[in-house]
């Protein structure tokens, strides 16, 4: 076999160089970047130091061919085996270098390998995993077993706004979106702020958690804490020179009234972290004005897609032209997780019938 399998337990020079002459010469999304990796082991590494870091470079002869970038989390007294980063990742991936693809029996090989060198590895647990390269698929998807999670939905974007709204989006949606646009224009002055520095992005950071932490708050749901406000703040420390941060609000007569945190690439918009005031605004949508103006941006940037990330919620079908299939793959490794397996396994076969029912 003409491959080579080097484990990494940290992130060192080593592997920083590969990584990002990697995310140079490869098809890779914001979430397996070195930076997004690099900036959740900051923001939630425990004190037990879980989760703990189990990065693969897979090399064929003697040149880097993918990067499988795992972490090994503790829970329900059990070690499981998931991809880095996954707390906060709408999908995961392993990074691939453009147009290469294993044979069957080469990554099945690897694979094993891989197993045996994370014996404490209870489950593997491998979430919400797509499967396109550009001209180069996942493994993990094409010759594992896998089933079906969900999808996530984008915009393949046309040259021009024009082609979009007559495109993409029907007649009674688009209308609707003119409408909304008059009603908020007679209460005042709009305006479509994106932050310029660092400190303007903190300051809209801010504004968008506070208003993340009302909405939760009045829905009961448990509120982003200051590890979550951490996590996105700390993205303004790293220089990355294939994605940049981009933070963008509505103003209504001074007001902030929507905000945005989103990832640019070279070629997609990353719609993450979308808020709204609640107060007697909903009425104005200032939520799907603010998009509209992000996608609008997006096409005069020459990007190629939007991604609207994780979650089937029927307003996104509304915008999007595309859907992309996601996939988790869970292996036992050791019969001391054989309980939680058995949970993961019963919560697929529910899935793919209620799947089936709709």
């Amino acid at each position: 076999m003409d491959y080579n399998i080097k484990l990494f337990s940290k992130i060192d020079e080593e592997l920083k160089s590969i990584w990002q002459n990697f995310e140079e010469n490869t098809y890779n999304n914001c979430f397996n970047s070195l930076t997004w990796t690099e900036n959740y082991i900051l923001a939630f590494k425990r004190k037990d130091n879980f989760p703990k870091l189990r990065i693969f470079v897979i090399s064929f002869q003697n040149k880097p061919v993918c990067i499988f970038p795992f972490e090994i989390i503790r829970k329900y007294k059990i070690n499981i085996l998931q991809w880095t980063s996954d707390l906060k990742s709408d999908f995961n991936s392993p990074l691939q270098k453009k147009h290469f693809n294993f044979d069957k029996d080469s990554f099945k090989k690897i694979w094993n390998q891989i197993l045996k060198m994370v014996p404490e590895v209870d489950v593997v647990y491998l979430k919400r995993q797509i499967n396109f390269f550009e001209n180069s698929y996942n493994p993990f998807i094409n010759f594992l077993k896998n089933s079906k999670e969900g999808i996530i939905q984008q915009i393949v974007l046309p040259k021009k706004w024009n082609d979009y709204t007559q495109g993409v989006l029907k007649k009674k949606f688009y209308l609707d979106l003119l409408r909304t646009k008059r009603l908020i224009k007679k209460s005042g002055k709009i305006q479509f702020v994106i932050a310029k520095n660092n400190e303007e992005k903190n300051f809209l950071l801010n504004i968008l958690i506070d208003q993340k932490r009302l909405k939760l708050k009045k829905m009961n749901i448990s509120s982003m804490d200051d590890i979550d406000l951490n996590f996105y703040k700390n993205f303004e420390k790293y220089k990355n020179n294939q994605y940049h941060t981009h933070i963008s609000a509505l103003k209504l007569n001074g007001e902030f009234i929507a905000v945005n945190w989103g990832i640019v690439t070279k070629d997609c918009y990353y719609y993450l972290l979308p808020s709204m005031k609640e107060n007697g605004l909903k009425k104005f949508s200032p939520g799907k004005l603010l998009l509209s103006l992000l996608i609008r941006w997006s096409i005069s940037k020459k990007l190629k897609f939007f991604d609207f990330g994780l979650g089937e919620e029927l307003y996104k079908e509304k915008w999007t032209n595309k859907k992309i299939n996601i996939y988790n793959y869970v292996r036992l490794n050791k019969p001391k997780g054989l309980a939680f397996y058995l949970i993961l396994k019963a919560r697929t076969i529910l899935k793919y019938f209620k799947r089936k029912q709709n």
